[in-house]
């Protein structure tokens, strides 16, 4: 028969610390969701302690303000087009770790910001990770000429060349027909 110091005990709490590296945030905004009773806890010893199940299921709101109803769709009135580039490329072996915090990099340096973009997208495939898709949006009024657009490419692949395999590159230009 075991007995109870026998068996491992699993802890259904966390610390603040631990509950902010699970969520991805700073201990500093789990403080912030602990005084808006958006995250439950309870003080032992002068520390908050957070049920580990809460911390699982937490869902942040989004930023910014939440849409009421969809945009609807439209047309800009000038006869000016919405442009995208799409790029699928296949992620080299073992790299999807270094890829995002590459791609974190970038963010942090705001680097790659192809001028006049109006959006930039680095999606993965759900089903398959181990396949991104690369969609800039451009306005055609803001689109800039083709050797600019090569330009920012090169030094977008050189950046990431060592975590994506740009000989699977694919690459597709579209025009959109309407948009929000």
């Amino acid at each position: 028969m075991k007995k109870e110091k026998d068996t491992p005990k699993k802890r259904d709490f966390v610390t603040t610390n631990e509950a902010a590296e699970m969520l991805g945030v700073s201990y500093y905004t789990v403080y912030e969701y602990i005084r808006e009773n958006r995250l439950v806890a309870e003080r032992v010893g002068g520390i908050y302690m957070i049920p580990e199940k809460a911390v699982r299921e937490f869902k942040a709101k989004p930023t910014g303000r939440t849409r009421v109803k969809p945009p609807p769709w439209r047309v800009y009135r000038a006869g000016a087009q919405v442009r995208a580039m799409g790029i699928r490329v296949q992620v080299r072996e073992g790299q999807h770790p270094r890829l995002i915090e590459k791609l974190h990099a970038m963010l942090d340096r705001q680097e790659h910001l192809f001028p006049g973009t109006m959006q930039r997208f680095v999606f993965e495939d759900e089903a398959n990770p181990s396949t991104v898709m690369i969609s800039l949006i451009w306005k055609d009024t803001e689109l800039p000429d083709e050797a600019s657009i090569q330009q920012d490419l090169v030094a977008l692949k050189a950046e990431l060349a060592d975590v994506l395999d740009w000989e699977t590159a694919h690459y597709t230009t579209k025009r959109a027909i309407i948009h929000t």
